[in-house]
């Protein structure tokens, strides 16, 4: 189960190389992914939301490589891997452009390259316009700003990436996304700048996976996944008091 790659640098796997994931860091992103899809669930009456389905395991993914410090930029795309990471709902009263939601990322990231402490900003976002695209990842790459661009299924330009690294990854492989999210983020922290991962649809699937079903497959044939467990963390994700009005304006 791995990654597809379209642009790579052969410095993104970072000082340290590639990791292996433990049964723990397994288990954290099917619980973090179930835990998604049922927030999408509970979401989709909130105005402003917008869910982003079929992706969700990028969500879970990156949430899981961020640590405290790290930032994720408030988007409707984003909303999901915010909660996860900071356990609040954050949803702009006043919708923000691509354009404008990855300048956003990029001012968060040039905070966390000033403070020198290895913090990190990820974003969520559909591609915005070219022209667009290529101003906010000139200033990034010139800068070597610590961002990771999530974006859905639109390869941007080469001439718009300025040399970061473009990954096209299966959204629905939740393993593949981490293991790419893991590197990219790992990179940005050693001072290797901004990496951009591509959530797209395989072109191999018949039709779209479930991203919770795929992951359930892989932890059984790897002996992880047990129904009993699932239940237990459907019932205690359940009992979670999320009221959708909380989500507050950014």
């Amino acid at each position: 189960m791995t990654g597809k790659q379209t642009k790579q640098s052969p410095a993104l796997a970072g000082k340290r190389g590639f990791s292996l994931i433990s049964d723990e860091k397994f288990r954290q992103l099917y619980a973090a992914l179930l835990q998604c899809e049922m927030l999408d669930q509970r979401l989709r009456a909130v105005q402003g939301y917008q869910p982003w389905t079929g992706r969700e395991a990028a969500s879970a993914a990156v949430s899981a490589c961020l640590r405290r410090g790290d930032s994720i930029t408030p988007t409707p795309r984003g909303l999901l891997a915010h909660s996860l990471h900071s356990g609040a709902l954050a949803l702009s009263s006043v919708p923000l452009s691509p354009a404008k939601q990855l300048a956003a990322a990029n001012q968060q990231a040039a905070h966390h390259k000033r403070e020198n402490k290895g913090n990190v900003t990820a974003v969520f976002t559909p591609a915005a316009a070219p022209s667009a695209m290529s101003k906010i990842f000139a200033a990034a790459a010139s800068r070597s700003l610590p961002v990771l661009y999530i974006l859905e299924g639109a390869t941007p330009p080469e001439e718009a990436c300025h040399g970061i690294p473009v990954i096209r990854v299966d959204a629905s492989d939740t393993v593949a996304l981490y293991r790419v999210a893991y590197e990219s983020i790992t990179r940005a922290r050693e001072g290797g700048g901004p990496t951009i991962l591509e959530c797209a649809a395989w072109p191999a699937d018949p039709e779209p996976a479930d991203p919770l079903q795929k992951l359930e497959q892989y932890l059984t044939a790897k002996k992880l996944f047990r129904p009993h467990w699932k239940r237990q963390l459907q019932k205690n994700f359940a009992a979670l008091q999320i009221n959708p009005q909380e989500c507050h304006p950014e």
